[in-house]
Parts: structure tokens; sequence; C-alpha cells
């Protein structure tokens, strides 16, 4: 609940504190549970390199127990990381695994995510073909199972794919989409920008983009503001102010 707040750091304490009572217990299970939770909380504050390291060794214990559906999980949210760094291969690579994972244990939930992450990397590299293939197949799934909470991320990149490619998308649908959307990220207020061509998610975007940055100490923010989506939306502000 911190952690969706944003008071990260009380997110991180309670976290902690979890974290050490598994390790007395030797709760390997537990463990795993709040070293990805810590990780979540650094991937939220911009720290990527931190996020991994604890995505790593959740990774590590999931395999070490052989629970294949954490592995989904962790393998999942490593490749987010990798995304959000630019690094779009490693990316590709642990959705792949995350996908053949959830595929295998018929996780239908875990499958839209991978299928929908994969699609948005593929955006970003321009293989438009590859991406809405992917996302279409992402839609579906979210639509056959009543899934919640991608749907306008998905749609949003969807729509993009079929704006490169000359398809006809219904921009009435991603509008209804945003009114029932709580919290958008600036990623996603990025996207749709691209997608919309209306200058206040890109003023969204820049927004959330420099207060994140603000909260950070001068080396993380220089670091996070080098990365592919933060550096694209500054300098995209920077154009049309």
């Amino acid at each position: 609940m911190h952690d969706s707040k944003g008071d990260y750091e009380k997110a991180l304490d309670y976290y902690g504190r979890s974290l050490t009572i598994c390790e007395e217990l030797g709760d390997k299970a537990g463990m795993g549970y709040s070293l990805i939770g810590i990780g979540s909380v650094h991937d939220s504050k911009g720290d990527y390199d931190k996020a991994l390291d604890y995505y790593d060794r959740s990774l590590a214990i999931d395999e070490e127990l052989g629970d294949k559906s954490g592995m989904g999980a962790s393998l999942n949210n490593i490749g987010i990381v990798h995304a959000d760094k630019g690094d779009y291969e490693k990316a590709l690579d642990y959705y792949g695994r995350s996908l053949t994972i959830c595929e295998e244990l018929g996780d239908k939930s875990g499958m839209g995510l991978s299928l929908n992450n994969i699609g948005t990397v593929r955006k970003n590299k321009g293989d438009y073909e590859k991406a809405a293939e992917h996302l279409e197949k992402s839609l579906n799934i979210q639509k056959e199972i009543g899934l919640k909470g991608l749907e306008l991320e998905t749609t949003t990149y969807l729509y993009i794919t079929y704006k490169h490619l000359s398809k006809d998308y219904d921009v009435n649908e991603v509008n209804t989409l945003i009114k029932e959307t709580e919290n958008i990220e600036f990623d996603l207020n990025c996207a749709l920008y691209e997608l919309l061509e209306d200058e206040s998610y890109l003023e969204a975007a820049y927004k959330q983009v420099q207060d994140n940055a603000s909260a950070m100490d001068d080396e993380l923010a220089k670091k996070f503001l080098s990365y592919p989506i933060p550096k694209a939306v500054v300098e995209a502000w920077e154009k049309v102010k």
C-alpha cells in the first residue's frame, strides 16, 4: 500500500522488516516475495540497477524452490527493468522465458502480461508488424479472462502500431479507456501523446519525469534521464516549448 501511494521509504521499511523475519524463519518463499516487493519500490523510484539486484535474488530463490509461477513473475519483472533501461534484446529474452513458463502453466493472466510487454518492446524497436501480433494476442486474452489494468496500455501501443502500418483504429475507444484509468505513468502518457498528438499528455509525462528526477540524488537522476523514455519525453517537450 505504501508503494502504491508513493511512500517509497515507508514501503522499503516494511518490506525490509518482512525480509528479515523470513530470513530468520528460513522461509524461502516469503523471502522471494519480499525481495520482489523491494525490487518493485526501487523500480518505481527509477533506480533500475537496484531493482535488478533484488529481482535477480528473487528469481534465484524461485529456481531453487522450483516455483514455476514465481519464476514467470520474476522473469517478467526483470524484463521490465531491462526494457526501462533500453536493453530491448535482454528484455525480449526475459519476457520470452516468462511467456513460455506461463504457457506451460496455463497461466493466461501471465501470458497476457508477457505478450503485452513483448509487444511494447517490439513497438519501441520499430518492429510494428510483430508488435501488433503480440499486442492483439494480449488484448484477446485480457478480454477472454476479464483481466483489468492493462487494457489502456495494450490498446494504446496496438493503435500506435496501426498508425504506423496505416491501419484504422478507434480513437474514441482510447478516450473511453483513459477516463476509466486512475493512474497513468509517464511512459504511457508519452505513448498517448505519440498516438493522439495531444500536448497535454506530453506535458503530464514531462512533469512526472521531472518529479521523479527531483526526488533522486544527482547521480541517479542523471542516469534516469538518460534512459530512452525519460530522455524522449524531455526532448519532445523542449521541441514543442
